[in-house]
């Protein structure tokens, strides 16, 4: 009866905030830095898994996940996926030097200020969510191991039904 009613304040918090959730196509935003403007259909909806990772240099949670997105990205990068980084609530220069310091080697939305956050009713950082190829949201609040689970899953299922339209 517990975990109802969390998981019921928890969904009711989500749409209350305006959250996407799995099935729903992503929101666009936008972020500029150095005369540059990136936005998030940069990347999602064309074609291939997108991993986006919401981040900040000072969050410890945030710097805790970064090794496993690091390994989820050189296992699968390629034509078929992705791993994005929105530096989220943070001073690009400081994202840039955690960047450097923690080893990132996947491409990142930098200056992202409030945009994203405010597109997907993010409360709490880091907030890891997949999209799949089409730009739907297939996952949510990935953490640890679960991301390349989720990923390894996404990519496999897809693979199948691929297979499957050869044959």
């Amino acid at each position: 009866m517990k975990k109802y009613l969390i998981s019921c304040l928890l969904l009711t918090m989500s749409v209350m905030c305006g959250a996407q959730n799995a099935g729903d196509m992503f929101k666009d935003f936008s972020a500029s830095y150095n005369g540059k403007t990136t936005k998030l259909s940069d990347y999602v909806g064309k074609g291939k898994y997108v991993l986006v990772d919401f981040w900040a240099s000072w969050c410890p949670p945030c710097r805790r996940e970064i090794p496993n997105l690091i390994a989820v990205y050189n296992k699968h990068k390629g034509d078929k996926f992705t791993v994005l980084g929105v530096a989220t609530w943070d001073e690009p220069d400081n994202t840039l030097k955690a960047i450097q310091e923690l080893g990132i080697n996947y491409p990142q939305m930098l200056n992202a200020g409030k945009n994203g956050s405010n597109a997907y009713g993010i409360q709490s950082i880091p907030e890891i969510i997949l999209f799949a190829p089409d730009g739907k949201i297939v996952a949510r609040r990935l953490r640890g191991e679960a991301i390349e689970k989720e990923v390894s899953r996404a990519l496999s299922a897809s693979q199948a039904k691929k297979t499957k339209k050869t044959k």
